[in-house]
């Protein structure tokens, strides 16, 4: 891995003309700070030569927690730990023993480097069941602990001093070797913070292989801080990939770092990073990772392919777009088709049981008939908590209308999750893609209640509890009709159904029955007819009738796919 590790960032290196600001100075004094902090500093060495290190570290243990203070040096280059205090001192020292003494001499190559030093609680055993679980654990702590009982208070007592006397030692501030890889890269986030999204778009003309270091923090299966590449024109994940391998990173167990080499074909992509509330170079709650300053991911490509980069990105938007979808909505979108098409449909929902509690789906907006929706079965993990499920596929549709849907439940929703949140949120909810360019003159959007007005005979729709109504209409010739109709049955009974009365010969030619209807999606009591009929010349009524629960917008379990229609339609066909 390491000479993975030199040999890729060599590469990026070889881009870069470095030229760090150090100053003539001949000792580094960093330290004093409080658990969850880091300082750091960075020097030089024109040449190969010796630097002594000495200081004060310390092991505290308390209730199961270690207190830890030490630095550690990285190689600016390479990104190799060169030196690290828990290495030398483990096994005599880091054992909740209290405060001691160290002091080292060192032979290093000519190069820069970077010294850090950090107070941090070492849980290296600990399981996170909540990512910010030690953030409250390190506050209890600070609020009810004496100072003489858990000396944490006494920070100034703990610190790293770094001295030669080679008059080719020079310091700098540490930072501006890891700026610099980052201003050159292709995309780059580094230092990432709390509660952070960043990303940046790229073009590659052509076949490209890029590199790409990154960053983070996961619990198993699960990500806090991670990132993504994504194709842009197909929203598909290009990375990570089956052979991504994700590595320890140092300190925490729950730090990952990864280091890879990937090939791409010429297209438009983004480069994205999302972090959590907790565990970031804003604060750490468990030790923080060798290499800190590139918590983040940093892309770049070989000098001879900087001429396949561009930034002028096309712009992709959805032709229908239900995303961003918060809690309890439901939302639709009416779109035809002026010719028979393929459409990407992407669609992100909860599942967190057999049926799914955040969906969308897709109905011919003449038949009623659902065309397409959101399943388990059909859907993959999307990221974040194991209820998080994605569908990303490509579907034909013939030349008609159609109406696409989304509804949510009351919890774990765009911007209030209560779990983790998937990879790519801005797309929580339902949207549709056009395959070609040319593609977009031939979908047009309409509204759905202009559409119903066209079309429908009579409705009596959006029934609440409680409710019987009816309305009369006329046929003047012989004609067939879709009767479209959503009710409550169970046990093969109904309690809320409609029926239809011929007012000329005063019989029911039409009810909507337990048998003769099946499943509405949703709660298994919901049910729904939709079929034609034929209708002789003449007046007619239709009604509805509803009982004290289970209704529009006041639902005591799943409500139906097509929710908005709770009732019934006569259409013309």
């Amino acid at each position: 891995m390491f000479k993975q590790k030199t040999k890729l960032f060599a590469v990026l290196l070889g881009v870069l003309v470095i030229s760090t600001a150090a100053i003539a100075q001949s000792e580094i004094s960093i330290g004093r700070i409080a658990p969850g902090e880091i300082d750091f500093a960075g020097f030089e060495l024109a040449k190969d030569g010796k630097i002594h290190i000495e200081g004060t570290g310390a092991s505290f243990e308390k209730w199961g927690n270690n207190l830890v203070f030490y630095g550690w040096i990285v190689n600016s280059k390479s990104r190799e730990v060169v030196w690290n205090l828990l290495d030398e001192y483990d096994r005599e020292y880091f054992h909740g023993e209290g405060s001691f003494d160290f002091s080292a001499d060192l032979n290093l190559k000519k190069g820069s480097y970077e010294i850090y030093y950090t107070a941090m609680f070492d849980r290296s055993g600990y399981t996170y069941y909540k990512n910010d679980f030690a953030d409250l654990v390190q506050e209890v702590i600070r609020a009810i602990v004496e100072e003489d009982d858990y000396p944490y208070y006494k920070r100034e007592k703990y610190f790293l001093t770094m001295s030669s006397d080679d008059s080719d030692f020079k310091v700098n501030d540490g930072k501006e070797h890891v700026n610099k890889l980052a201003e050159q890269a292709i995309a780059s986030f580094v230092r990432t913070g709390d509660h952070e999204t960043k990303s940046k778009s790229f073009v590659l003309k052509e076949e490209t292989t890029i590199n790409i270091y990154s960053l983070g923090e996961r619990d198993g299966r699960e990500f806090y801080d991670f990132a993504r590449i994504y194709n842009l024109k197909t929203r598909e994940k290009v990375w990570p990939n089956n052979s991504t391998d994700f590595d320890l990173a140092g300190g925490g167990r729950k730090n990952f770092t990864v280091f890879q080499e990937i090939t791409l074909p010429a297209g438009d992509y983004e480069v994205k990073y999302i972090t959590d509330g907790s565990h970031s170079f804003d604060r750490w709650n468990v030790m923080p990772p060798n290499d800190p300053q590139f918590w983040g991911i940093t892309v770049w490509c070989d000098r001879k392919d900087m001429k396949n980069v561009s930034e002028n990105v096309s712009v992709y938007e959805p032709v229908v777009d239900l995303t961003k979808i918060r809690d309890r909505e439901y939302v639709s979108k009416g779109f035809e088709l002026i010719k028979p098409m393929d459409i990407r449909v992407i669609c992100l929902g909860e599942i967190a049981g057999g049926d799914p509690d955040d969906y969308g789906w897709i109905m011919d907006a003449k038949t009623r008939e659902t065309v397409w929706k959101f399943s388990k079965t059909k859907s993959e993990y999307a990221g974040g908590d194991e209820k998080n499920r994605m569908v990303n596929e490509v579907i034909s549709l013939p030349k008609g209308k159609y109406i696409a849907y989304y509804t949510s439940d009351g919890s774990h929703s765009y911007r209030d999750w209560n779990a983790a949140p998937p990879y790519d949120q801005d797309l929580w909810g339902l949207s549709l893609w056009t395959i070609h360019d040319n593609d977009q003159s031939n979908i047009k959007i309409f509204d759905e209640e202009e559409l119903s007005n066209e079309n429908v005979i009579v409705q009596i729709t959006r029934v609440r509890d409680n409710e019987k109504e009816y309305k009369n209409f006329a046929i003047d010739k012989e004609m067939k009709v879709r009767v479209y109709a959503i009710g409550e049955g169970d046990d093969g009974y109904m309690y809320d159904t409609g029926w239809i009365k011929n007012m000329d010969t005063g019989k029911i030619v039409w009810e909507m029955t337990y048998r003769t209807s099946e499943h509405a999606g949703g709660a298994h009591k919901n049910r729904m007819f939709n079929n034609f009929i034929l209708l002789e010349k003449g007046n007619y009524r239709v009604y509805y009738e509803s009982d004290g629960s289970h209704s529009y917008r006041d639902w005591n379990d799943d409500p139906p796919i097509d929710q908005a229609n709770y009732g019934i339609k006569i259409i013309k066909e």
